[in-house]
């Protein structure tokens, strides 16, 4: 070999081991990597309908809802367009209505909100109606609470209160307060 070659050589040799000393140090000095980030979602449906049994598999109440989705890291179920209606024969005669709702995971409690409609069914008295932008519905006892102002619209009447718990079952009512109404002889 020629002596103009050498040098050529020696560089390159030199450039290829610091090449391979490069790639060798970035693989170790990979950084951690942060993990994938996750959807969160336990699931999805929409035009669902989600029903409650009882230990006989009767059915206790019906959740009717354009859009369910459940959070994965509590559980808590999230409504669209939400209805609950009980079984005629669990002898509660109301339906409910919302814009949204919550099923809540660590009690039996559904929390509407957003237009809230609560209905009698009116099959042997006249039907009365309960208005309100938030009401929580407790499955277990069948009581529905808000501290929020409610309206309540009875054979022509209405009462309008700050507050209410409805005994759903007994179809009895309790106004917290600021209870006045306009009643039509």
């Amino acid at each position: 070999m020629s002596t103009g070659r050498w040098p050529t050589l020696v560089l390159l040799l030199i450039a290829a081991v610091a090449s391979g000393v490069l790639i060798l140090r970035n693989k170790q000095e990979t950084p951690n990597r942060e993990p994938e980030p996750e959807l969160g979602i336990g699931y999805y449906m929409q035009q669902a309908e989600l029903i409650r049994t009882d230990e006989n598999g009767r059915m206790l109440y019906r959740v009717q809802t354009d859009r369910a989705t459940q959070i994965a890291e509590d559980g808590i179920i999230e409504l669209d367009s939400v209805q609950v209606s009980y079984d005629p024969l669990t002898e509660v005669a109301w339906k409910l209505r919302a814009d949204t709702g919550y099923i809540l995971t660590d009690r039996n409690i559904i929390q509407l909100s957003g237009d809230v409609v609560a209905r009698t069914r009116g099959e042997i008295r006249a039907p009365m109606t309960i208005s309100t932008d938030y009401l929580e519905l407790d499955t277990d006892t069948t009581i529905a609470s808000t501290d929020r102002d409610v309206a309540i619209d009875y054979t022509n009447n209405t009462i309008f209160a700050t507050g209410l718990r409805a005994y759903l079952k007994e179809e009895r009512l309790q106004l917290i307060a600021n209870v006045n109404g306009l009643f039509i002889p």
